[in-house]
């Protein structure tokens, strides 16, 4: 993996001028990471930001009796850990490593630095920043107003958008949608059933998108 190749085509740090992206690919540190491993928890010292190089990454808030709720699934490409890194104060919530993988870490000290000298990387981020609470407001809004069969359709079909197949487990999807484990195997078994996916060991791979998309429309319940 080549640090710089990586910053020069990712959104956010593109817009850096080919010393400072060198400047910062030194300081990135290489962090493997392995299935289930725990990245940090709600309450740490928010001292760095991390960027997925290889993997999967799930963002969850703990709850009360051991019911977590997932917040966000993180893909490679993708930022995270940038609130603490912005503001110093502790991480709001847990992340864990769905699979084995490649974090690059990128330390408060040199980050903010580059934000406050480059208009273009702060542009970015801020922009990443609204579209992250843009889609919170939306989950708090299927939450309150949106029934399980057309919460489940949506969350299956933000977990696709990389491809038709789904590695998650049930547990995690029950969080993921604010639904108990026995709720969302009832309900996945009926799509099953239906041809609408195929459950497989750990995920499930989608069949027919469109009535999914009918589904999470509210347009047809299953």
């Amino acid at each position: 993996m080549d640090k710089t190749d990586f910053l020069a085509t990712h959104k956010l740090f593109r817009a850096l001028p080919p010393p400072q992206r060198a400047r910062l690919a030194a300081f990135a540190k290489r962090q493997p990471m392995q299935a289930r491993e725990t990245l940090f928890r709600r309450g740490d010292v928010g001292d760095s930001m991390l960027a997925v190089v290889e993997g999967e990454v799930r963002i969850t808030l703990p709850g009360s009796e051991g019911r977590d709720r997932a917040l966000a699934t993180f893909h490679p490409g993708d930022i995270f850990g940038e609130i603490a890194l912005l503001d110093g104060k502790p991480r709001t919530a847990d992340a864990t490593a769905v699979t084995d993988g490649v974090l690059l870490r990128f330390e408060r000290r040199d980050v903010l630095p580059l934000l406050r000298g480059t208009p273009e990387v702060t542009d970015a981020l801020l922009q990443m920043l609204c579209e992250r609470l843009r889609r919170t407001s939306d989950q708090v809004e299927e939450q309150s107003f949106l029934d399980l069969s057309a919460r489940l359709a949506r969350a299956t079909l933000r977990l696709a958008q990389t491809g038709p197949s789904i590695r998650i487990t049930q547990r995690e999807l029950a969080e993921l949608v604010g639904a108990s484990r026995e709720s969302i195997n009832r309900k996945l078994g009926e799509w099953d059933e239906a041809g609408l996916i195929a459950l497989r060991k750990g995920g499930m791979a989608l069949n027919a998108r469109a009535r999914l998309e009918a589904i999470a429309a509210g347009d047809v319940t299953v």
